[in-house]
Parts: C-alpha cells; structure tokens; sequence
C-alpha cells in the first residue's frame, strides 16, 4: 500500500497505479468520503444539465445512419450479420 504526504492547502497525490486502475486522468471529479476511520475517493462522472443530451444523441446517430447508408449498410444486412454471429464459428 503506497503512502503519500499530505502538503501544503491538505493536499495529496493519488499514485499514479491507483489513478490507472480507477481511470483517474487529470481534471476528473472525485467523491471524498469518510466511513469509519476510512477516507474514500469515488472517480464521478459529472453532466451539465444545459445539456440536451437526447438532441446530442439523435444527432449522433443521425451522423451514424447516414455513415452506413453511404456505405450500402441495410438494416436487413445487420440483422443477417447479427443471426450469423449468434451461430458461432462454423466447423
């Protein structure tokens, strides 16, 4: 278990091994807890609600759909590709 120091301003260094395997990058938001005689550190993913995240996705996958039309893509031939990929690998 790695220790760290606290400094100047209650300031700490999360080890980079313990950023990695939470997916910790510089500028994300944590969740700072206390549970018995534990300090909790909980990665959060923030939204901002002047968003209108449905318009966001119907333009996305508007930009997708017109992706897969250009390129001759049916919903008929993802069906096909869907039902041969349940099969599982032919012997």
């Amino acid at each position: 278990m790695p220790l760290v120091k606290v400094k100047r301003f209650a300031q700490v260094t999360i080890p980079a091994e313990i950023r990695k395997k939470a997916h910790i990058e510089q500028g994300d938001v944590v969740d700072v807890s206390y549970d018995n005689n534990h300090i909790i550190i909980t990665p959060k993913r923030v939204s901002d609600k002047n968003v209108d995240w449905a318009r966001k996705f119907d333009e996305a996958l508007g930009s997708v759909r017109k992706s897969a039309k250009r390129a001759g893509i049916t919903a008929k031939s993802i069906d096909e590709a869907v039902k041969t990929a349940r099969r599982g690998p032919r012997h």
